[in-house]
């Protein structure tokens, strides 16, 4: 009788606690800054054990494209679905609230692998407001042990990008994604009847316009790129 009421106690506490998991953005994980030769860089890997490498993929390259790309694929430099990586340009703002007010630039390669994100941020820029620095400079001209000013910017820069992979990891964790079965032509950029709103982002990147009418969504890519959905697939291409 112990041993039973012993386990549902267990049980209603795991209940409790689980019910309070935090998200990554929640629980304001940092990934620091380190070295890799003669450059600063945000490396390292998140697993995630209850997906398979292909969903861990789509939905980071997703996000991606939904939060960084202004339009269309912009500032995403390469993707290589094979590999299951992908390669782009990011343009981070100093967060509200922060003493900064400074424009970062860098480069970051994601890959998929054994169910874990690989994440590599290099090529880190800083751009001052103009009293402060006058023009662009690299993270490794700071020298944040002897100058608190250099310090603060160094500081500011991860907590940034730190909110930025954080948001990305709650996606993956929490976004419900159909079965991509069109990852041939998404490699190449090709579209196809059938496809889904998803495989259309991932292989062309966010449309220019949607608009319904009788139950259709059209989708313009440009003036000679349209898709049309029916029930959530592609039904008519024009191209």
């Amino acid at each position: 009788m112990i041993k039973q009421h012993l386990g549902m106690i267990c049980c209603l506490l795991l209940g409790v606690f689980s019910s309070y998991a935090q998200t990554f953005t929640e629980s304001r994980k940092i990934y620091p800054l380190s070295t890799d030769g003669n450059q600063y860089v945000v490396s390292g890997f998140t697993p995630f054990p209850h997906q398979k490498d292909e969903e861990i993929y789509a939905n980071a390259l997703l996000w991606t494209i939904e939060n960084i790309c202004p339009k269309l694929r912009e500032g995403i430099v390469e993707v290589d679905v094979p590999a299951k990586s992908f390669t782009c340009d990011l343009t981070l703002a100093s967060q509200a609230g922060s003493n900064q007010k400074n424009t970062y630039y860098c480069q970051a390669i994601f890959r998929v692998a054994d169910g874990k994100l690989t994440y590599y941020l290099s090529n880190i820029l800083i751009e001052a407001p103009p009293l402060l620095m006058r023009k662009v400079t690299p993270m490794e001209k700071l020298f944040p042990n002897k100058k608190e000013a250099h310090k603060q910017t160094r500081d500011d820069f991860v907590q940034t990008e730190s909110l930025l992979l954080n948001k990305m990891f709650d996606f993956i964790e929490t976004h419900s994604l159909s079965p991509i079965t069109h990852w041939s032509e998404i490699s190449i950029q090709k579209p196809v009847k059938g496809m889904t709103e998803d495989e259309c982002r991932l292989a062309f990147g966010k449309p220019l316009t949607i608009m319904e009418t009788g139950g259709e969504i059209q989708w313009m890519y440009n003036s000679s790129f349209y898709l049309f959905f029916k029930e959530g697939r592609v039904q008519t291409i024009i191209k």
